[in-house]
């Protein structure tokens, strides 16, 4: 809808236990809160650095919930994206979750492959001809994926290929996931 101008603080949204994926303002980066931890990566040049959200910085785009436990359990390998939401519907239709209203997720294992990006000034989907993203495609030993899972909300809540709308954390930085092949994975819930 073209509104990318900052709309919440994300320091006053960010607690102790806080997890939220967002877009910075102007669409400058992208915000993810990890654990109480709110990082922006942003692009520079030809690289991508991630660091910790400034006081008074804001996201044009946030969505955050606070989690005080998490349940975890085992993922199979992951094949790609799709596979990894097939198996965290499965798990949220287990728990008794409602796949239709949005959920936090966390992921944790080791990516043999791992894509994502972050967004420099448009959004690389509505806006393909726009400000390239940096992006990245390749290993991580490390990677937590956060995020929130949500059925029929493309547009709003995920983009339109996804029931999902999660960021990466890895020794490579952050950023918005587009694509993963996980191995020895663990998915965490919020414990009910």
């Amino acid at each position: 809808m073209g509104q990318h101008q900052g709309r919440v603080t994300i320091a006053e949204t960010t607690g102790p236990q806080t997890v939220g994926v967002g877009a910075l303002a102007g669409l400058q980066g992208e915000v993810t809160i990890l654990d109480g931890r709110a990082l922006v990566a942003e692009r520079r040049g030809e690289a991508a650095a991630t660091r910790p959200a400034r006081e008074g910085e804001q996201a044009a785009l946030l969505v955050a919930a606070e989690v005080a436990a998490w349940v975890a359990s085992d993922l199979k390998p992951c094949a790609d994206y799709a596979d990894l939401e097939a198996q965290v519907r499965t798990a949220l239709l287990d728990r008794g979750f409602d796949p239709s209203a949005p959920t936090p997720i966390k992921v944790v294992g080791r990516a043999p492959r791992l894509q994502m990006h972050v967004i420099a000034g448009a959004c690389p989907i509505a806006t393909p001809d726009g400000p390239s993203p940096w992006r990245f495609d390749g290993p991580a030993e490390q990677v937590t994926l956060v995020g929130f899972y949500v059925e029929d909300a493309a547009g709003t809540l995920t983009h339109h290929t996804h029931q999902s709308h999660l960021h990466a954390v890895s020794e490579r930085g952050a950023g918005h996931l587009d694509d993963v092949c996980l191995q020895a994975a663990r998915l965490y819930l919020p414990a009910r």
